[in-house]
């Protein structure tokens, strides 16, 4: 069943209204690529949109708001990270579903670049929304991840530990263009996301 929702106002909105809202969506998106969020206003979003500022305000309140919508949005279709916990990792496959892991972070990054940035600097920067949002969305994946390290090589002391850090070294990474981490070094994204599988790897054969 389609999940009901409502505009501002409390309404059930119909096939047309769901078009409309996220097509207000669709175009702060695409606006943002060639600008910061922070210069967005509603009269712009609109006027691309195609609709009059008072429909904008139907359906979101303001510039922020449309910008949480996308990031939930976002965060419904991280799904694939998870099910690659769903297989056993066994020390045949244990290196190549590290790397599928670490690949499909990449490749959900690159799709909700925009989406998971926004979401990172209003986080970082003490919004509580987004910041609860990035909890919510990343609470369960963490959780799996340090389960699976524990799985696997029970002698580690902080399975969790493990999973934040390298969790938090791929989301630095994602989040840089083709230069890498270390632009300096001339380092591309595959080549430190490699990187990353070699370390998370090593990490799991280890044995105390």
């Amino acid at each position: 069943m389609e999940k009901e929702i409502r505009n501002l106002h409390g309404q059930k909105m119909g096939r047309k209204g769901r078009e409309t809202r996220q097509r207000i969506m669709d175009v702060t998106l695409e606006m943002l690529k060639s600008r910061s969020y922070k210069d967005l206003t509603v009269s712009d979003v609109a006027f691309e949109a195609d609709v009059s500022s008072s429909t904008f305000y139907v359906y979101f309140e303001d510039i922020e708001d449309v910008l949480f919508a996308c990031v939930q949005a976002a965060a419904l279709n991280l799904d694939p990270l998870y099910e690659v916990f769903n297989v056993p990792w066994t020390p045949e496959n244990l290196e190549a579903n590290i790397r599928k892991f670490v690949d499909i972070y990449g490749e959900l990054w690159e799709k909700y670049r925009i989406e998971l940035r926004v979401r990172n600097l209003e986080a970082d920067q003490g919004n509580l929304r987004f910041l609860n949002m990035r909890i919510e969305t990343t609470r369960g994946l963490l959780q799996a991840l340090g389960k699976k390290i524990a799985q696997i090589n029970p002698s580690l002391e902080n399975p969790q530990q493990i999973a934040i850090a390298i969790h938090a070294a791929m989301g630095a990474l994602a989040a840089q263009h083709d230069i890498g981490v270390a632009g300096a070094t001339k380092q591309t994204r595959k080549q430190l996301s490699a990187g990353i599988v070699e370390l998370l790897y090593r990490a799991l054969i280890s044995k105390v």
